[in-house]
C-alpha cells in the first residue's frame, strides 16, 4: 500500500536490550547506593537480594513478564520494604541521581526519547516509595494498586 507506514512500537525492555541489561544496571546502582553517604544505610543489609529483586522489578516495570508481581510480591512487597525508612526529599533526589548514573555506566541507550521517559518514569516510582516510606501501619495494609508498565 503506498502512502501507508507501519509504525511498530518496541518497548521500554526491548530497547535497552533486556534482561541482562536491566541486571546490570541493578548491579550498578546498588554498588553505588550501598557506597553512598547518603542514602548507603537503607541499602547495606540488602545484599544480592536487592539486585535480584530491583532487576525484577525493572524487567517487569519495563514491560516484560509479572515475576516481580508473581514471585516477589509486587507493589506490596515495595511497601513493606520501604516502610519505616522514612525517605526525606533529599534521599529520594538522590535515589534518581544514583540511578541515572548507574544507567549511564552500563551504557543504557542515551537518546533523548528514552532518556526523558526514563527518568520522569523514575522519579514517579521515587514518589511513591517515598511516600510508601512515610505510612502508617494502618495504610501499609491497604491495598495500593500495582505495580504498572512503563511505557514511552
Amino acid at each position: 500500500m503506498a502512502g501507508t507506514t507501519l509504525e511498530v512500537t518496541v518497548t521500554m525492555y526491548d530497547h535497552v536490550g533486556g534482561e541482562d541489561a536491566l541486571r546490570r544496571l541493578a548491579e550498578a546502582f546498588h554498588r553505588a547506593a550501598v557506597a553512598d553517604p547518603q542514602i548507603g544505610r537503607m541499602f547495606r543489609y540488602t545484599g544480592d537480594a536487592h539486585v535480584r529483586h530491583l532487576t525484577a522489578y525493572l524487567v517487569e516495570v519495563f514491560g516484560h513478564g509479572s515475576a516481580f508481581t508473581d514471585e516477589i510480591g509486587g507493589f506490596e512487597h515495595v511497601k513493606k520494604m520501604h516502610a519505616d525508612l522514612r525517605i526525606t526529599d533529599e534521599q529520594r533526589e538522590r535515589f534518581v541521581e544514583l540511578m541515572l548514573a548507574a544507567a549511564d555506566e552500563v551504557e543504557l541507550p542515551d537518546d533523548e526519547r528514552f532518556r526523558t521517559r526514563f527518568e520522569e518514569q523514575l522519579r514517579r516510582a521515587a514518589a511513591i516509595t517515598t511516600r510508601a516510606s512515610r505510612m502508617s501501619q494502618e495504610d501499609l495494609g491497604t491495598r495500593h494498586g500495582t505495580l504498572g508498565r512503563w511505557t514511552w
